[in-house]
C-alpha cells in the first residue's frame, strides 16, 4: 500500500482470532496490500465478517480508522457494520453508513459552495409526487399522459444515468414534451423550497466534488481507504461519487456478487462490478466460495438456476454442510389454496420445533401477501409484513413528521401543503391555488408567500388561520433542537392535531392517535440512542429509512416480505410463493434480456437467503383484475435437477385440510394438468405453455392472421407465447417492423 502520511502513531495490534477462522479464500481478502481489490463474494459466503476483519487489517498495519471510509446500502446493513467495528480497537472511528448518509454529511457540511442551503430537507416519494402533482395542475398537463407516477420514475431514470429500461417511452406522441415541461418545473421547485429528493443526495454530492475541487482534496487527505459493500448494486452516479472521493494514494475494497444484483429498476449497474477492473486496472479479485449458510440441496438448487445467467463472474459455490431435506416444490389449485398451504408449511415447521421468527414467507409483488395474511389469521399464527417505509408512510405520521419539517425548512413546499388545514383552518383549495398563483408571480416558496396571506387574495378567514399556523411554528422554531420528542409534542398540542384524534369518534381517528404517540416515543429512544442529534438529523433518519429497516430479530412471529426486502437477510425456513410465469420473471421484464437475468437473479437472492429449509409453491390458477387466469409454473424450476425436488401437486383437488389425509383427485376439477408420469415440470413446461397460449391468444386470432394495433397500425401475427398476464404476441408491422407485446396491452383487432 502506499506510505500513509496520516497514519495512527500507535496502531491497534492485532486481535486475537482475527485471522484464523478465516478460510483461505478469506484471508486472502483481507490481507491483500494492494490499492485496488474486488471481492466476488457469493450468497452467505462471509463477506460482512471479510469486511469488518479488513478494516481491523488496515488499522493494523498503520492506517488511522478515522481515515476509513465504509459504504453500504441499507441502514440495517450499516448499523451492523458499525456493531461490529465498534468491536476492534479504534473501530468506533470508522465513518460508516450509507452513500444517501454519506451524501446528506457532505451537503450538510459545504452544501452552500455550490448553492445549497444546508438546512435542506429530504423528500420521500410520497411527497415527491404531491409536489408534481402540483405541478400539474399549475400547467395543466393531463395527468393521464404521463402519470405523476411514471413521470416521478422517469425523472429518477435520468438523473441516475438512464440505466436500464426506461418508464415511459419518450418517442410516444405527446409525451416528450409533457415530460420536458414536467421536469424543468420538478427541480426549479425543489430548489426554490430548499428540498432534495434521494436521487439529489448523490448527484448534488457529486456536483460539489465536481465544481469545487478543494473539497475534494479535503476528502482525499481525510480518507486513505474506502471499502463498499454490495457494490453490484451501485448506480453510474454512486460509481461517479465513489471516484471523486477517492484520492490518488487511497486504496479500494469493493464486495459484491453480480448474481445478487437485483436493483436495475432503481437505476443499478450491474457493470460497475463486472467492469471494475476498468476503473482500477491494477486492481486483484478474489473470490469467496464456501457458502456457510445453505444446505447441500437448497445451494445445488439455487446454483443450478444462476449458472444459466450470461452476466457474471464465473464461480461455483459449495458447501460442506450436509444436503439436508430437498427442496419441497408444492404445485397448488389457485391462490387460495395456496394460502392454505403456506400456513399448513408453517405449522409442520412450528410442531417440528422451529420458532416462528425462524419462518419468512417471500412473494415477487406485495399483493401476494394479502392470501398469506388471511390464511395465517384463520390459523391464528402470528406474522409481520417486513416493510420499514411501512409506519412512516401512515398519514398521521406524515402529518407530524411535516409539521415537524416546516420547523425546520420554512420554504418546504410539500410539507406546507400537507399540515396548513390539519387541522381545519378554513384554507380550502382554492386559497391555496390563490396563494400558489401569488408565489408564483412573485418568484416565492410556498412558505414564504404564506407570510403575505391578504396580499395573495385569500379570504380573512383562511388568512387567519394561515397566521395562527406560521405563528405555532415560529414558537417552536424558538425551542432548543434537541431533545426532539419535545419538539414533536409542541407540535401536536400547539396544532390540536392530537386533540382531533383523541376527540374523534370515529375509532380508525383513535387508532391512528397510537401511532401518532409511537412517533414521539421513537423521538424519545432516538434521543437516548443520539444524545447530540437533532431535530433535522432526526428527520433524515426518518427520511432514509428503507423496508429492511422494518424487520426485527426475536419477534416471535412469521416474516411476510417481497424478495427485495429480504436482500442480506436469512432464515432456516423460507417459503417462496407464487413461481409461476409473470412473477418469476415478472411480466414486465419478458422480451428485455438484462430484464429477465435480473429476475433469475432475483430467484436466486430469493432461494439463497434459506438455511436448511426451502420450500417453494405456485399455483395453477389465480385471480387477477383481469378475472381468473391460466398460470403456468416458473421456468427456473425447469433448470433445478428433480434429485433436489420434492413434488407435491395439490391442484387437481386443492390443497387437504390435512396433508395427512389421503386424497383422491378429480379429473373434472381441473381443465389441464401436468402428466401423472412427470415428476418434474421441465418436460410438461412447453407443451403447457403453448396450450396456455393458444387459450390467452385473443377472440378468433391464429398465427399468420392480420391484425389492427390502436397505435403501430397493421401487421401479421407471428407467433404467440406465455400465458395469463405474460402472454406475448410477435407481430410484424407494416410500418413500424417487428414488435414483441404484452398480449393484455395490445388491444388488438382482426382485420378480414
Amino acid at each position: 500500500m502506499s506510505t500513509n502520511p496520516y497514519a495512527h502513531p500507535n496502531p491497534s495490534p492485532q486481535p486475537d482470532g482475527s485471522l484464523g477462522d478465516l478460510n483461505d479464500a478469506q484471508r486472502g481478502a483481507v490481507t491483500h496490500a494492494g490499492d485496488a481489490l474486488l471481492v466476488v463474494a457469493g450468497a452467505g459466503t462471509g463477506k460482512t465478517r471479510v469486511l469488518t476483519r479488513r478494516v481491523a487489517w488496515l488499522i493494523q498495519q498503520g492506517l488511522a480508522p478515522y481515515r476509513i471510509l465504509a459504504i453500504t446500502f441499507t441502514n440495517k446493513a450499516a448499523d451492523e457494520l458499525k456493531r461490529r467495528l465498534e468491536e476492534l480497537p479504534g473501530g468506533a472511528q470508522v465513518w460508516a453508513g450509507t452513500f444517501h448518509r454519506f451524501g446528506s454529511f457532505l451537503l450538510r457540511r459545504h452544501g452552500a459552495d455550490i448553492g445549497i442551503d444546508p438546512g435542506f430537507t429530504i423528500l420521500d416519494r410520497d411527497d415527491q409526487l404531491s409536489i408534481l402533482k402540483a405541478i400539474y395542475k399549475d400547467l395543466d398537463i393531463d395527468p393521464a399522459t404521463p402519470r405523476p407516477v411514471e413521470a416521478l420514475s422517469m425523472i429518477s431514470h435520468v438523473k441516475n444515468g438512464g440505466g436500464g429500461r426506461p418508464p415511459l417511452d419518450l418517442t410516444a406522441p405527446g409525451i416528450a414534451a409533457s415530460f420536458d415541461a414536467l421536469r424543468e418545473h420538478y427541480i426549479a421547485r425543489l430548489r426554490q423550497a430548499d428540498l432534495l429528493d434521494f436521487d439529489d443526495l448523490l448527484l448534488e454530492t457529486v456536483r460539489l466534488l465536481t465544481e469545487c475541487p478543494h473539497i475534494a482534496e479535503q476528502y482525499h487527505q481525510r480518507f486513505g481507504h474506502v471499502l463498499v459493500d454490495e457494490y453490484q448494486d451501485t448506480n453510474v452516479v454512486q460509481r461517479d461519487l465513489l471516484l471523486r472521493v477517492l484520492g490518488p494514494d487511497a486504496g479500494i475494497t469493493v464486495v459484491g456478487d453480480p448474481d445478487q444484483s437485483i436493483y436495475r429498476w432503481r437505476g443499478a449497474a450491474v457493470r460497475n462490478i463486472l467492469e471494475f477492473d476498468q476503473d482500477f486496472p491494477d486492481a486483484e479479485q478474489v473470490l469467496l466460495e464456501r457458502n456457510y449458510r445453505s444446505t447441500g440441496h437448497i445451494l445445488g438448487a439455487a446454483e443450478s438456476v444462476i449458472e444459466r445467467n450470461k452476466g457474471r463472474h464465473a464461480k461455483r459455490l459449495f458447501t460442506e454442510q450436509d444436503d439436508g431435506a430437498l427442496v419441497k416444490l408444492t404445485r397448488c389449485r389457485n391462490g387460495e389454496d395456496e394460502g392454505t398451504v403456506a400456513a399448513q408449511q408453517i405449522a409442520n415447521w412450528q410442531d417440528a420445533g422451529r420458532r416462528l421468527d425462524q419462518i419468512a414467507v417471500f412473494y415477487r409483488v406485495n399483493s401476494m401477501s394479502r392470501g398469506i395474511e388471511l390464511a395465517l389469521n384463520q390459523r391464528r399464527i402470528p406474522y409481520v409484513v417486513v416493510a420499514g417505509t411501512e409506519f412512516f408512510q401512515r398519514r398521521e405520521v406524515k402529518d407530524a413528521l411535516a409539521y415537524a419539517r416546516l420547523v425546520a425548512n420554512p420554504k418546504d413546499e410539500a410539507a406546507f401543503l400537507r399540515v396548513v388545514n390539519k387541522p381545519r383552518r378554513g384554507v380550502g383549495a382554492a386559497s391555496l391555488r390563490k396563494l400558489r398563483d401569488f408565489a408564483a408571480m412573485h418568484d416565492l416558496a410556498l412558505g414564504t408567500a404564506a407570510s403575505r396571506a391578504e396580499e395573495a387574495g385569500m379570504s380573512k378567514r383562511a388568512a387567519n388561520g394561515v397566521k395562527r399556523f406560521l405563528a405555532l411554528l415560529e414558537r417552536v422554531r424558538a425551542m432548543p433542537v434537541a431533545p426532539v420528542a419535545p419538539i414533536l409534542e409542541a407540535l401536536l398540542e400547539g396544532s390540536e392535531y392530537r386533540a382531533t384524534l383523541q376527540d374523534s369518534p370515529d375509532d380508525l381517528d383513535r387508532s391512528r392517535l397510537e401511532n401518532v404517540d409511537e412517533l414521539v416515543a421513537y423521538a424519545r429512544e432516538f434521543g437516548k440512542q443520539e444524545p447530540e442529534g437533532d431535530l433535522r438529523t432526526f428527520l433524515e433518519r426518518a427520511a432514509l429509512v428503507s423496508d429492511q429497516d422494518g424487520y426485527e430479530r426475536g419477534t416471535g412471529r412469521v416474516s411476510l416480505m417481497s424478495v427485495h426486502a429480504a436482500k442480506g437477510l436469512e432464515f432456516p425456513c423460507v417459503l417462496i410463493t407464487g413461481a409461476e410465469m409473470g412473477y418469476f420473471p415478472h411480466a414486465r421484464s419478458l422480451g428485455d434480456p438484462a430484464g429477465e437475468e435480473e429476475e433469475r437473479r432475483l430467484f436466486y437472492v430469493a432461494m439463497t437467503r434459506a438455511q436448511e429449509e426451502l420450500s417453494v409453491t405456485h399455483a395453477a390458477r389465480r385471480q387477477t383484475y383481469m378475472g381468473e387466469e391460466h398460470r403456468v409454473p416458473s421456468p427456473y424450476l425447469n433448470d433445478v435437477p428433480s434429485s433436489r425436488l420434492d413434488n407435491q401437486d395439490f391442484a387437481a383437488w386443492g390443497a387437504p385440510a390435512a396433508w395427512s389425509e389421503a386424497r383422491q383427485p378429480d379429473p373434472d376439477a381441473f381443465d389441464f394438468e401436468l402428466p401423472a408420469s412427470a415428476s418434474h415440470p421441465s418436460e410438461a413446461m412447453a407443451a403447457l405453455q403453448h396450450e396456455a397460449a393458444v387459450r390467452e391468444s385473443g377472440p378468433g386470432l391464429e398465427v399468420g392472421e392480420r391484425v389492427l394495433h390502436p397505435y403501430f397500425g397493421a401487421g401479421r401475427l407471428e407467433a404467440v407465447s406465455g400465458a395469463g398476464e405474460d402472454a406475448r404476441v410477435t407481430i410484424d408491422f407494416d410500418a413500424f417492423g417487428q414488435k414483441q407485446l404484452l398480449l393484455r396491452h395490445a388491444r388488438l383487432e382482426k382485420l378480414p
